[in-house]
């Protein structure tokens, strides 16, 4: 076989990647934005949701593909490298998440929603602090998948 037949083989499947891990990355985006629509009412701290409101919310939040992103074990470092800094976590609740990767983040946010969309009845948990963390996450996870920087 040829040099340039192997290099053709090697560039044509680095670029299938990159195509089908800019659709993974997208499809997180438009899940988390579509979120972040169901969460803003959760965003004022002055107008606090009633609890039928914040139910709705729990109800509606989408994880089918941080579900999958958790799942099927994709590279993550693919598709960014960034860390959580200090910078990203400015003007969120308090969330202990410096430091962390893609992965870690996804998996965190999968955890709280799946977790809150199990048990959003019980008297023991707060749903509005559940759900503010959430929106936390949801929106670490937005300037984790942004192209600046």
């Amino acid at each position: 076989m040829s040099i340039i037949k192997e290099i053709y083989d090697v560039t044509k499947d680095l670029a299938t990647n990159k195509v089908a891990l800019n659709k993974i990355k997208r499809a997180l985006l438009t899940e988390s934005k579509l979120n972040h629509k169901f969460l803003e009412d959760i965003s004022s701290r002055e107008n606090r949701p009633s609890k039928e409101r914040m139910t709705a919310i729990v109800k509606n939040l989408e994880t089918d593909e941080i579900k999958a992103a958790n799942n099927c074990g994709i590279p993550m470092e693919m598709i960014t490298l960034k860390k959580v800094t200090s910078e990203m976590l400015e003007g969120l609740d308090y969330i202990r998440a410096e430091g962390y990767d893609l992965e870690t983040v996804i998996e965190k946010l999968f955890i709280k929603i799946a977790y809150l969309k199990k048990d959003y009845g019980s008297e023991n948990i707060n749903l509005y602090i559940r759900l503010r963390n959430i929106l936390s996450y949801n929106i670490l996870l937005q300037r984790m998948l942004d192209n600046k920087k």
